[in-house]
């Protein structure tokens, strides 16, 4: 008999091709996010204020040339830590929202949104040990970390759709992964890089007539004007709903075909 497939399967390598493949993730994500966009927007809109708040004060600062800085980074770090916050909701919000797409349910927005404060502790404490871990494997060495970032990816994804907390979240991450490492890192690697290609073009395309109209130089990166800084958060914010749809339906898919 062949031990090729058991050989192959050992290493990670999805032979069979029952796990979804790149383009198709990119394409089901982007269904989704068209579909369901104003509901998006509803939510990402709470991250949307703090990066305005943040983009007037660095206009401020700027018109100013920093004469009230000291003043100013209190204000800074208390709208980072807010945006933070937020963000975590937004994040269980878009996560949940993204499965019920996913699987044609209904949802209660409202009731959602509540709920989704409960949960930000939890949340967070997944999001703090993944990155100690990662952390930790890259002082160790580069490899260790990269490893650590897979295996954990869906950690979070788990906590919001299975309620599985803490560590417990992350072995559950980990089972998912092993046996198909590098099939996951492909599947997670394709969709993300073609995103950034787009979301490249569409910051370069405002941006860049933008900056010779008011002769900012929009690549000095030290030195960026505020309102670059300003239009690439918002396209990050725009497209969140995205990323996680991509993750959630590697997750989805993962769970779907088990290792054999």
């Amino acid at each position: 008999f062949n031990l090729y497939p058991q050989v192959m399967k050992s290493c990670g390598v999805d032979i069979l091709g029952m796990l979804i493949q790149p383009v198709e993730i990119f394409r089901k994500s982007w269904n989704i996010f068209k579909t369901n966009w104003l509901a998006f927007s509803k939510i990402t809109l709470w991250l949307i204020l703090p990066a305005v708040l943040l983009g007037l004060l660095n206009f401020f600062d700027q018109k100013t040339d920093l004469a009230f800085i000291n003043r100013s980074v209190a204000v800074y770090l208390a709208l980072t830590t807010l945006s933070f916050i937020i963000s975590l909701w937004v994040d269980i919000v878009l996560i949940k929202m993204i499965w019920h797409a996913l699987e044609q349910k209904p949802l209660e927005i409202k009731v959602l949104q509540t709920e989704a404060w409960r949960d930000t502790t939890s949340y967070l404490w997944i999001r703090v040990l993944v990155g100690l871990i990662v952390i930790l494997g890259l002082v160790i060495f580069v490899v260790p970390g990269v490893i650590f970032r897979v295996w954990f990816a869906l950690a979070g994804y788990i906590f919001v759709l299975e309620g599985t907390r803490g560590y417990d979240a992350l072995k559950k991450s980990r089972a998912l992964v092993e046996g198909r490492f590098w099939s996951v890192v492909w599947r997670w690697t394709v969709p993300f890089f073609l995103l950034y290609l787009i979301l490249a073009a569409v910051v370069m395309i405002v941006a860049y007539p933008i900056s010779l109209l008011v002769q900012a130089n929009i690549f000095d990166w030290q030195n960026q004007p505020w309102w670059f800084s300003f239009w690439v958060s918002l396209i990050g914010v725009i497209s969140l709903p995205l990323y996680h749809g991509f993750g959630i339906i590697i997750y989805k898919n993962l769970k779907e075909n088990p290792k054999a």
